[in-house]
C-alpha cells in the first residue's frame, strides 16, 4: 500500500522544495520578533523525543536569568486562535483548551510564559510585547519558517534510519534531506537504544562536523498523583503496573519503564493527543482488573490531559493508585556544544 503512495510522496517533496526556496528567495516573508528565538523541531511525524529537549532548553534559559516564552501551535487543543496557556504566574488554560504539551511545559516551569496559536509570529509578538519576554522557544518550529530564529535545532530519532525513510504520505519524513542544511544543530534522541556502530547515525555524524548532540531519557522520581510522594523505580519494584498512554511512541514508553526495572503486567494504548473520556477510564479499569495490576502508570503528557477532568482521575484512583513518570534529558555527547550555542544565541550573536 505504501508503495502506491510513493508518487504522492514525490509530489509532496517537490512542494516542500519549492516552499523552502520561496523562503530562501524572500518570496515568503520571515519575520523578526525582536528577541532571540530558539527553534526545536523535527524531520518526522510522531514521537521523536522533541518535548524533553524543549524542556532542557527552557530550563537552561531560565537558569541564565532570562524571561522565557514557549510558543507552539498547540496540537490537539479544542480551541483556535491565539491563547495564553501560562502568564508566568499560573495556568490560564487546561490541556483541552491549550494542548497537552504546552500545559505540561507550563506545569513544569511556572515562570515561563506559554502561548499557543496557529499564527506563531503573532503569538511570539504577544509574548514579547505583553509579558516582556526576552527569549522565545519555538516548539515544533523547524518547518515553521515564518519566524526568524537565532538557533535552529532539529531532533532526529536515532532508531529511525532517516536516509531510508520515505516522505509523507508513504512514510514519516516531513522534508527532503537537503532541509537539514539549514539546521544549526542536529540532536539525536534515544541514542542509548541503538548500538555505537549504528551505520546511519555515524554516516550523519560524519557530515555534521560536530554540529550535533546525542541524548537519552532519564526517568526521574515517579510521582504518585494526588500527593507529594515521589518514589524511585526500586520503590515500585514489587508493584504490578498497568501502563497507559496516548503519545507518539507508546511502545517506547512501555519499553523504557521495563528497562527501569518496573514490573509491567499490561498496557493500554490510545492515539497521540487523545482526549480521555469516561469509556476510556472504563477500558483502563477493566485492563487493571484483567491483568491483576496493583497500580496504573502514565506519562506527564497524559496526566496533563487528564488533569482537566478531576472526575476521570478520581474514577481511576478509586480503583488503584495512579503514578506519573516524569522524563528528563541527559546529554551523553555534545552538551558543551549545545550549551555554548544557547549562550551565544542569548548574547545576541549569530549562531553558525
Amino acid at each position: 500500500m505504501k508503495f502506491l503512495l510513493r508518487p504522492f510522496s514525490w509530489l509532496y517533496a517537490f512542494i516542500m522544495v519549492c516552499r523552502n526556496k520561496a523562503f530562501d528567495l524572500g518570496i515568503l516573508k520571515i519575520e523578526d520578533v525582536g528577541v532571540p528565538v530558539i527553534s526545536v523541531g523535527n524531520m518526522t511525524m510522531g514521537g521523536t523525543g522533541k518535548t524533553p529537549l524543549v524542556e532542557y532548553v527552557v530550563q537552561t534559559c531560565l537558569a541564565r536569568g532570562r524571561k522565557v516564552a514557549v510558543v507552539s501551535r498547540g496540537y490537539g487543543r479544542s480551541s483556535s486562535g491565539m491563547l495564553v496557556v501560562s502568564n508566568g504566574q499560573g495556568l490560564c488554560a487546561d490541556a483541552t483548551q491549550g494542548g497537552d504539551e504546552p500545559v505540561q511545559i507550563a506545569g513544569k516551569f511556572p515562570a515561563a510564559i506559554v502561548v499557543v496559536g496557529e499564527q506563531r509570529v503573532e503569538a511570539a509578538r504577544k509574548a514579547v510585547m505583553e509579558f516582556g519576554t526576552d527569549v522565545i522557544i519555538l516548539d515544533d518550529g523547524f518547518q515553521h519558517r515564518y519566524i526568524k530564529r537565532s538557533l535552529d535545532i532539529v531532533v532526529l530519532d536515532s532508531r529511525k534510519d532517516l536516509l531510508r525513510l520515505p516522505m509523507i504520505p508513504a512514510g514519516e519524513r516531513r522534508e527532503p534531506m537537503s532541509a537539514l542544511a539549514r539546521a544549526n544543530l542536529v540532536a539525536f534522541s534515544r541514542t542509548d537504544e541503538v548500538p555505537a556502530s549504528c551505520a546511519w547515525v555515524n554516516r550523519m555524524s560524519n557530515d555534521l562536523h560536530g554540529r550535533e548532540v546525542h541524548y537519552r531519557y532519564v526517568l526521574e522520581k515517579i510521582q504518585r498523583v494526588g500527593s507529594d510522594v515521589r518514589l524511585s523505580p526500586m520503590d515500585l519494584k514489587k508493584t504490578r503496573l498497568l501502563l497507559f498512554s496516548g503519545i507518539g511512541d507508546h511502545a517506547g514508553f512501555v519499553r523504557q519503564m521495563g528497562k527501569a526495572g518496573l514490573e509491567v503486567v499490561g498496557d493500554v494504548q490510545f492515539p497521540d493527543h487523545h482526549p480521555y473520556t469516561k469509556p476510556d477510564m472504563a477500558r483502563i479499569v477493566e485492563a487493571i482488573t484483567r491483568k491483576g495490576a496493583d497500580a496504573a502508570l502514565t506519562t506527564e503528557k497524559d496526566l496533563a490531559r487528564l488533569s482537566g477532568s478531576g472526575a476521570l482521575i478520581s474514577e481511576l484512583m478509586q480503583r488503584c493508585p495512579l503514578y506519573c513518570a516524569p522524563i528528563t534529558v541527559e546529554i551523553v555527547r555534545g552538551k558543551q556544544v549545545l550549551d555554548s550555542m544557547i549562550d551565544k544565541c542569548l548574547a545576541g550573536k549569530i549562531v553558525s
